[in-house]
Formats: C-alpha cells, sequence, structure tokens
C-alpha cells in the first residue's frame, strides 16, 4: 500500500479499531547529523508492529499528529468519575 506521508500512513493504520500507538520518539528529536526524525511505533491485537518514520519537517507534523491521537485515544477509554 502507498501512502502520501507519513502522516496519512499513520492515519490509514489508525483506521481499524485493533490497533494503538504504544511509543512515540521524543518531541524534537535531532539525528546526529541534525535532521530532525520521528518514529511512532503501533502494535495490534494480534500481535503484528508497525514503525511510522518521518524526517524534517514532516518529523514535527508527525509527532503532533500521533500525541494528539494518543491523548485522544486515552480520553476514549478512560473512566469518567
Amino acid at each position: 500500500m502507498a501512502y502520501i506521508s507519513s502522516i496519512d500512513a499513520l492515519r490509514q493504520l489508525m483506521r481499524s479499531q485493533d490497533k494503538g500507538i504504544v511509543k512515540i520518539s521524543p518531541k524534537n528529536y535531532t539525528l546526529s547529523n541534525g535532521v530532525d526524525y520521528c518514529c511512532v511505533g503501533l502494535k495490534c491485537k494480534d500481535g503484528t508492529n508497525y514503525s511510522v518514520l518521518a524526517y524534517g519537517k514532516e518529523a514535527r507534523e508527525l509527532h503532533e499528529e500521533a500525541t494528539m491521537m494518543a491523548t485522544r485515544s486515552i480520553r476514549l477509554v478512560s473512566p469518567t468519575i
């Protein structure tokens, strides 16, 4: 399957309810050569793992999108007091 960006890939992968974000690299993470980098780890209920990677400006955008998705999913499963 082809994606137009890492954010598109993340959105497509998260469409099914059997996946969850398990790890997001730290905000503003930079490789030793100075390039911004982001890695988002996803895990399926069946044990399949996915990694979505991005570099540069797209890395910052991917981090923001993944953080928003992870926060939203935590709110959906958290009990209301």
